[in-house]
């Protein structure tokens, strides 16, 4: 996907989203005590529901933060309240906004580790994934059981010490696809090919690679930091 990719900055006061244009959000989500509990309030019921029945207390934590800062996000587009931001649910869980009125805005969100990505849009299907590297995983086992065999060809020819980057690289932007399709890896086979979809691999933070997955084409990608 060629498309003028911006810097990541820091966000105006008021944004403006052009048809035709892909706004990416990163954020930490490795937040204090005090500012979780400051978010806990913007979620609806289900969404704490959620959160609660995750055993493990981090990443409960981290659904907590990805989905207030989510609902912080997307209120700067609609003008309201983040709380008042209501959600409906795909067949396989992909969320989307629940107002009529709304629908035009397209937005995905993915989080690892210490960082969440957002991307928004108007009027387009988008697909964005986060990964963290990590430097203890089997990479090479685990692109044998989910890249297609082009995909691992493909890794192999990536010289030793580029390799593990490359399978992150690979993966990600298979999530970043599946995701915009509305699914993900929900189940253990390969990830086969899409095809259609225009694809851009990025870094998010040091050892974090981001992948955007767009059905169409689109002028430009404007990347923004939140504080």
């Amino acid at each position: 996907m060629s498309v003028l990719l911006s810097p990541w900055g820091d966000p105006p006061s008021t944004i403006k989203l052009a048809r035709g244009e892909v706004h990416l959000w990163r954020f930490r989500i490795d937040l204090s005590a005090d500012v979780i509990a400051g978010l806990k309030p913007l979620l609806s019921s289900d969404e704490l529901l959620r959160a609660e029945r995750l055993f493990d207390p981090l990443k409960s934590i981290s659904f907590v933060a990805a989905r207030g800062r989510l609902r912080q996000i997307l209120a700067r587009y609609l003008d309201l309240q983040p709380a008042a931001i209501e959600f409906s649910y795909g067949v396989q869980g992909k969320p989307r906004l629940a107002a009529e009125s709304d629908q035009q805005l397209s937005f995905n969100l993915s989080h690892a580790g210490n960082w969440g990505l957002l991307a928004v849009a108007s009027g387009l299907v988008v697909g964005v994934d986060i990964e963290k590297i990590d430097s203890q995983l089997e990479y090479e086992k685990m692109a044998d059981l989910v890249f297609s065999p082009a995909e691992v060809v493909c890794l192999g020819q990536y010289a030793r010490k580029r390799r593990r980057r490359a399978f992150y690289r690979i993966w990600t932007r298979n999530e970043a696809r599946l995701k915009g399709q509305g699914g993900g890896f929900s189940t253990p086979s390969r990830m086969g090919q899409g095809t259609g979809w225009r694809i851009r691999s990025f870094s998010v933070h040091r050892d974090y690679l981001g992948a955007l997955a767009l059905a169409t084409e689109v002028i430009k990608v404007q990347r923004w930091h939140l504080h």
